[in-house]
């Protein structure tokens, strides 16, 4: 995670969040190796700060060490993205309820402003533009980010932006969301957005899980793309997960 707001940047702060924001650009592409040379040359530091910010990288698993190997890109797997998925469904699901049940006045202007910031970007510029992509990709981490806000748990918060950060690796790298032709992506916010202002926590939840669903079938063609032609398919290994979590709803 970013260091605290009220705290002096580090040199390993720096670091850590230039080579994070390079891992979700692509900059550093999924699975390369990560190494110190490079690392020191590329970032302007040194072995030590490097490895600092490359530990704080694994911890967010962002990065993976192995023995003897180093450091590395986390690579896209279809499992672990139906496996983040399901955790986000489940514990993402909670937070959001439990925010739209506590969430005062002034988380109710937050996120109506973080999707009016988001509602006013045209998506169909992705294409032309890498800045208004960019600007979508910042405004819609923003306005998922605001919904959970009024819940009372920090640590519930704090676990759904880690687990959303994680799946945004793969909505980096395997293409933007947003225009899909058979899919209302503006409509689904706006549901979302209602049912919170309207305090109906279990239709909230309901469709804030059935969003991040949509989001991962989506996401699973482009891994498959990524991880090539013998790729294991995901289709028995999701059904059966999304079986389990149909059951679990409220």
């Amino acid at each position: 995670m970013s260091p605290r707001a009220d705290a002096k940047p580090t040199n390993a702060d720096r670091v850590y969040e230039q080579i994070r924001a390079d891992i979700f650009a692509a900059v550093l592409e999924p699975g390369s190796r990560l190494k110190f040379p490079e690392l020191c040359a590329g970032y302007g530091t040194s072995v030590g700060v490097a490895r600092e910010a490359l530990s704080r990288l694994v911890a967010d698993r962002l990065v993976r060490f192995q023995p003897r190997l180093g450091y590395s890109v986390a690579e896209l797997s279809h499992a672990e993205l139906v496996d983040i998925t399901l955790a986000r469904v489940e514990i993402e699901g909670a937070t959001f309820r439990l925010a739209v049940t506590h969430g005062d006045v002034g988380w109710e202007s937050e996120i109506l402003a973080a999707h009016h910031r988001l509602s006013r970007i045209d998506t169909a510029q992705f294409t032309a533009s890498a800045k208004v992509l960019d600007d979508w990709y910042l405004a819609h981490g923003a306005f998922h980010h605001a919904l959970l806000t009024g819940c009372p748990s920090t640590r519930m918060i704090e676990v759904s932006s880690r687990l959303r950060e994680e799946s945004e690796l793969y909505r980096r790298w395997a293409g933007p969301l947003g225009n899909e032709n058979d899919r209302d992506v503006a409509g689904e916010h706006r549901a979302i957005l209602d049912a919170a202002l309207e305090r109906d926590a279990d239709r909230a939840a309901e469709l804030l899980r059935d969003h991040i669903a949509r989001t991962t079938q989506v996401l699973l063609s482009g891994v498959g793309a990524a991880e090539g032609p013998d790729a294991e398919g995901p289709d028995a290994e999701a059904s059966a997960r999304t079986e389990r979590s149909e059951r679990t709803k409220p």
